[in-house]
């Protein structure tokens, strides 16, 4: 574990990251967050040799960050993490801006709706449509974090379309039991707060449904490039994912980073370059390699 990480992993301690939110705290944060996202959540940074564009599809805005040659007609369409009720982090959208600078793709960035404006049944709605909408000008790889992955996968596992999905530390089954209390090094996750927003995501939905637990999909022949971290409360759950569609046949590369916290490979210490390197890699690898998936 580098210094770097040791200071960030510090800083996340001192902010309390992982303290559980008291009910009131809680539905503060829904209306705060809610009102941000009617307003429009805005792009948070300008990236050197990327263009950024904001679109709207079915009334969700979207960014679209373009390298200056692209040199492919494939496009990346990343998911941020979120936890299901807050607005994306500039490490998020820093990041897909980089993929979009070191792969020369188009990588479109979707404000999805959370909650409480909207349940994981309509909100999976209008990003499997606009999914559809991307589909009809190129290949799509599909890629994100933490809860953003698990969207990535779910849609992944229903339409079969990706050319690769790349999934970091992603929120693979919404019920969280008591392996999560296990993990007690996580300094940025919060099993209560996890759950208490969970019951909000899925309403009705059983907790096996793909949508939201995408462990329980099908995932025979996709190419998926799986990061987990030693340290956070996802990763029993995210090695269970690993033997189960490996056992089904999915083409999976997966890396544990040691001694790293939740999405690492967004963060900027040695691990987390290491990481990217090989994302950019997977990505480039999977947009320029014509033919068979």
């Amino acid at each position: 574990m580098s210094i770097s990480s040791r200071l960030l992993e510090k800083a996340f301690v001192l902010t309390g990251a992982a303290r559980p939110l008291s009910p009131k705290r809680f539905y503060k944060k829904l209306r705060k967050n809610a009102i941000a996202h009617k307003r429009g959540e805005k792009v948070k940074s300008c990236f050197l040799g990327v263009k950024t564009e904001v679109g709207v599809y079915c009334g969700m805005r979207y960014f679209v960050f373009s390298p200056r040659e692209e040199e492919s007609s494939d496009v990346v369409m990343y998911l941020h993490g979120s936890g299901y009720m807050n607005a994306h982090l500039a490490a998020q959208e820093r990041f897909a801006a980089n993929i979009a600078k070191n792969t020369h793709l188009k990588v479109y960035f979707p404000i999805y709706p959370k909650i409480p404006l909207c349940t994981a049944v309509s909100s999976y709605a209008v990003l499997n449509n606009f999914y559809s909408f991307l589909l009809k000008q190129a290949d799509v790889i599909l890629a994100g974090d933490s809860s953003g992955a698990a969207l990535a996968l779910a849609l992944a596992s229903e339409r079969k379309e990706a050319r690769l999905i790349v999934a970091i530390s992603p929120w693979v089954d919404l019920a969280l039991d008591e392996r999560a209390e296990a993990m007690k090094e996580d300094v940025m996750l919060s099993p209560d707060t996890l759950r208490r927003a969970a019951r909000l995501w899925r309403y009705d939905l059983p907790l096996t449904d793909v949508r939201i637990s995408p462990l329980y999909g099908d995932f025979r022949g996709e190419k998926i490039c799986l990061f987990a971290a030693e340290k956070e409360i996802f990763r029993p759950y995210i090695r269970e994912f690993y033997e189960k569609i490996s056992a089904q046949g999915a083409d999976i590369f997966y890396v544990e980073g040691a001694g790293a916290q939740h999405d690492y490979p967004l963060f900027p210490t040695p691990e987390g370059r290491e990481a990217r390197a090989m994302i950019y890699d997977a990505i480039s690898s999977a947009a320029y390699k014509r033919g068979e998936r």
